[in-house]
């Protein structure tokens, strides 16, 4: 039998499954929170997250639009009659999807053995 592998929280968040789920998941939870532009959004998850998470330009402003194509967030400029910062809010549809009751699997639930009662 081998022996079980560890991995650190930060080996997890730097992969492949943090641009995919973990940093969307992230972004609209701070916006949700808090209305907020592109960069202040930057400042927020290094304030959070350190340099767990690296975040540039490169990697936020593509993720925001994709949130705004699928409906999550929508943008509007901080200034109306110049182009200055956009700020990002939580939409009405990612506001119903969030209260809307999530159906249990019954094929997806764990096992009573993983959680033993005490």
């Amino acid at each position: 039998m081998s022996a079980p592998t560890t991995r650190r929280v930060d080996e997890v968040l730097r992969g492949p499954i943090k641009s995919k789920t973990v940093f969307p998941v992230l972004l609209l939870h701070l916006i949700k929170e808090q209305p907020d532009h592109g960069y202040g959004l930057m400042q927020r998850i290094d304030t959070i997250c350190g340099d767990l998470v690296a975040v540039n330009t490169n990697k936020i402003y593509p993720l925001l639009r994709r949130l705004e194509e699928r409906g999550f967030v929508s943008a509007t400029w901080d200034h109306p009659t110049k182009r200055s910062r956009r700020v990002y809010s939580i939409t009405e549809l990612l506001t119903r999807r969030l209260r809307r009751p999530r159906r249990l699997r019954p094929d997806r639930l764990p096992s009573p053995v993983a959680f033993p009662m005490r």
